[in-house]
C-alpha cells in the first residue's frame, strides 16, 4: 500500500516573551538546579536525554489538556490539478478545522463524511474546478470539486501537542514553561526513587494545572462571540462568489 503524503508548511507564529526560560536548554538547567545532583550529562542520573524526554512529555500533556485560545495552528499546502485526496498534517489528531483556498479567496464548507459520501459517492466524477466543500475521512482531506489547478490551501486546526519540534517552546507562555519543569522534576525524582520529593513536585504540577485550567476557561468566556445568522453567512459567502 502506498502512503498518501502531502507537504504542509506551518505558518510563522508570534512568540511569547522569552523571559527566564526562553529555550529548552534553560528549562533543562532549571530542572538540574532543583534536582541538586550536579551537572547533567550523557552518563548522569538522570541523563540529559531523560530530562529532555520528560520536558517533551510535559509539553505534550499541556497541549493535550488545554484548549488554549492560542492553540490553533495554521498550515499551508498546494493542490494538484484533478486531485481530491490529500493527507492531513502529521500532527493532526482530530477536532474542529477550518479550510480556505487562499488562491481563490474562499472559505470551503465542511460536510460530514456520511453526507459527503451520499452526495459525492465518487468525487473523481466531478469536473475539476475551484473547490467548494470538503470532508475529513480519518486522516485524509477530500475536496469537491477536485482542484482545477495548483491552489494554496490554508488549514486551521488544533495543536495536538505532538513533539514536532523538540526544542521549540516559543509558542508556550513562560508560566507554562515553569509547569513543564515541575513535571520533569517530578518524573526525575520518581526515577530516582525519591518518593517524598516526587510527591511534592507532583502536587505542584497538579495545582498548577488546575490554576491554568480556571484561567483558560475565564479567557474563553470573556472572548465569547455572537454566532452568524444564516443571512449574515450567506452575504459573506456571496462576497466570495461575486
Amino acid at each position: 500500500m502506498t502512503a498518501l503524503s502531502t507537504t504542509w508548511t506551518e505558518n510563522s507564529v508570534v512568540a511569547f516573551t522569552a523571559g527566564t526560560l526562553s529555550t529548552i536548554s534553560d528549562c533543562r538547567d532549571y530542572v538540574s538546579t532543583k534536582l541538586k545532583r550536579g551537572t547533567l550529562s550523557a552518563n548522569s542520573s538522570p541523563s540529559i536525554t531523560e530530562v529532555n524526554e520528560e520536558l517533551s512529555r510535559a509539553k505534550e500533556h499541556l497541549m493535550e489538556r488545554f484548549g488554549f485560545s492560542w492553540q490553533r495552528k495554521y498550515s499551508y499546502a498546494s493542490t494538484t490539478a484533478a486531485s481530491y485526496r490529500y493527507a492531513m498534517p502529521a500532527d493532526y489528531t482530530g477536532g474542529r478545522v477550518s479550510l480556505r483556498d487562499t488562491t481563490n479567496d474562499r472559505l470551503l464548507t465542511y460536510i460530514d463524511p456520511d453526507k459527503f459520501d451520499l452526495k459525492y459517492p465518487d468525487p473523481s466524477e466531478e469536473s475539476s474546478d475551484k473547490s467548494d466543500c470538503y470532508t475529513i475521512k480519518d486522516r485524509e482531506l477530500w475536496l469537491v470539486p477536485p482542484s482545477g489547478g495548483t491552489y494554496t490551501l490554508e488549514l486551521e486546526y488544533s495543536r495536538s501537542g505532538d513533539d514536532t519540534s523538540a526544542t521549540d517552546i516559543s509558542y508556550i507562555p513562560e508560566v507554562l514553561r515553569f509547569k513543564m519543569c515541575d513535571f520533569a522534576i517530578y518524573q526525575c525524582f520518581m526515577g530516582l526513587h525519591m518518593w517524598q520529593a516526587a510527591s511534592l513536585y507532583k502536587q505542584e504540577w497538579m495545582e498548577g494545572l488546575l490554576t491554568s485550567r480556571r484561567e483558560d476557561n475565564r479567557k474563553k468566556w470573556s472572548d465569547f462571540r455572537q454566532c452568524l445568522t444564516w443571512q449574515q453567512e450567506y452575504n459573506a459567502k456571496y462576497n466570495q462568489w461575486s
